[in-house]
């Protein structure tokens, strides 16, 4: 761990097994809590930063769920001496695309353009984060837009289906919908919005990353001038219980029965997470897996199939996804816990070198990309700690050999998965 201090000196350090990068990393921790992160991409003239404010839908209070939501929007609707217009053609003027978005920890905001466009709109950002006006009369505009997408999700049965499968498998509140619930945003407050505010954008475990044409002793010099000095008490803590429900039918009259299927796996930071990402593409990932030739081409049961690695942290598991008629449904969901049961006797050879080859290529397509990279990076430092570099996201694909993922594989028979039915008739699971 690096210490906490207010210095502006910064730390690059080697990533285990890597020498010789052409990519440097760093990292620099400032005394009120809040992280830096690096990547220098040599050769690339633009740069991304994406920061993550722990005020997630996770710490939303009890009785205003939403609220990051809706915070989110309001946050950009004036800061420091801006107002909402100004403030929008200020970005605008520096070409920057822009990004928020609110998960289970944090609120996201993102940014890229030509490098000195990002470092330009720093002092921004800095209002953002610290002096947002969250002007009242933006307060309404903003929870209609919370209010209009919760309701949209009843018009998206596939969106509702997984909504209810997050809530359901997850521990709560890491599965609840980030929108909220009617009641509470309709009951919700400028004043207890403001509060909520206060309570939760603090810089203990904010996280602040950037990626591709950066110095960065300077940007540690600006950041540390800008947000250094950013007060606040820790983030709230997220007390969770544990999923107690396997099974949901969500009864809908439509054309089609939506199939949602979880199960659990290995979390990102276990020794295995690289056999269980190669693994679930294998079975879900593409048009050359098992699900997809089986389910949908050879049997014709589905029009859409699909599964695949998902996590939060602390937490690995799989969605998968089935989209069919009525009439196939009880024989689609069927035919896909066949073939996840089925992962048990293992894969071949050829599927393995293939999905390995496809995640690698990924992986190199990512990093030519300094919006993926910073938001890789972020990702990576409160998941695991630490940036993994892309040397060494790949030999972690390369070290998975045919025997190492059939050993992982030999206990998937007895899996226990969470499924969500959405349509005009239940299902049933075969024991």
């Amino acid at each position: 761990m690096i210490s906490r201090d207010s210095s502006f000196t910064s730390r690059s350090y080697a990533i285990e097994g890597e020498s010789g990068l052409p990519d440097k990393y760093f990292q620099h921790s400032f005394a009120n809590g809040m992280t830096l992160l690096a990547e220098q991409m040599p050769g690339m003239q633009s740069a991304a930063m994406t920061a993550l404010i722990p005020a997630g839908s996770g710490t939303d209070p009890d009785g205003a769920t939403g609220s990051a939501t809706v915070l989110a929007d309001l946050l950009l609707r004036g800061a420091g001496n801006r107002d909402n217009r100004a403030l929008t053609e200020h970005l605008d003027t520096l070409g920057l695309q822009r990004s928020s978005s609110v998960g289970v920890y944090h609120t996201r905001l993102g940014c890229a353009a030509p490098a000195d466009k990002v470092i330009a709109s720093l002092d921004a950002y800095a209002d953002i984060l610290l002096r947002p006006t969250l002007p009242a009369d933006g307060f309404e505009p903003a929870r209609q837009l919370a209010l209009q997408s919760l309701a949209g999700i009843d018009d998206e049965p596939r969106q509702k289906m997984f909504v209810k499968l997050r809530e359901i498998y997850f521990p709560w509140p890491i599965g609840r919908n980030s929108l909220g619930s009617k009641q509470d945003l309709e009951s919700m407050t400028h004043a207890g919005l403001v509060a909520d505010h206060a309570r939760r954008f603090v810089p203990e475990g904010a996280i602040l990353a950037f990626a591709g044409k950066i110095e960065f002793d300077e940007l540690t010099q600006q950041i540390g001038k800008l947000l250094g000095e950013w007060p606040g008490k820790p983030p709230a803590e997220m007390k969770t219980t544990p999923a107690t429900q396997t099974y949901h039918f969500e009864p809908q009259q439509t054309e089609q029965t939506h199939i949602g299927i979880a199960w659990p796996t290995v979390d990102e930071t276990h020794p295995d997470y690289y056999c269980a990402r190669i693994a679930y593409d294998i079975l879900g990932g593409g048009m050359s897996s098992r699900l997809f030739t089986e389910v949908r081409e050879k049997r014709a049961l589905c029009y859409s199939v699909s599964a695949g690695y998902a996590s939060v942290r602390g937490i690995g598991c799989v969605m998968g996804y089935a989209g069919t008629s009525n009439e196939r449904a009880q024989a689609t969901l069927d035919c896909f816990l066949e073939e996840v049961f089925k992962l048990s006797a293992g894969v071949t050879p050829a599927e393995l070198d293939r999905t390995k080859v496809g995640l690698k290529a990924n992986t190199i397509m990512s990093s030519e990309s300094s919006g993926s990279r910073a938001g890789a990076i972020a990702h990576d430092f409160f998941t695991r700690g630490r940036i993994r570099t892309i040397g060494e996201i790949k030999s972690g694909i390369d070290a998975v050999s045919i025997d190492r993922i059939n050993s992982f594989l030999k206990d998937a028979s007895r899996l226990q998965p969470t499924i969500v039915v959405l349509g005009p008739k239940e299902l049933t699971r075969k024991a």
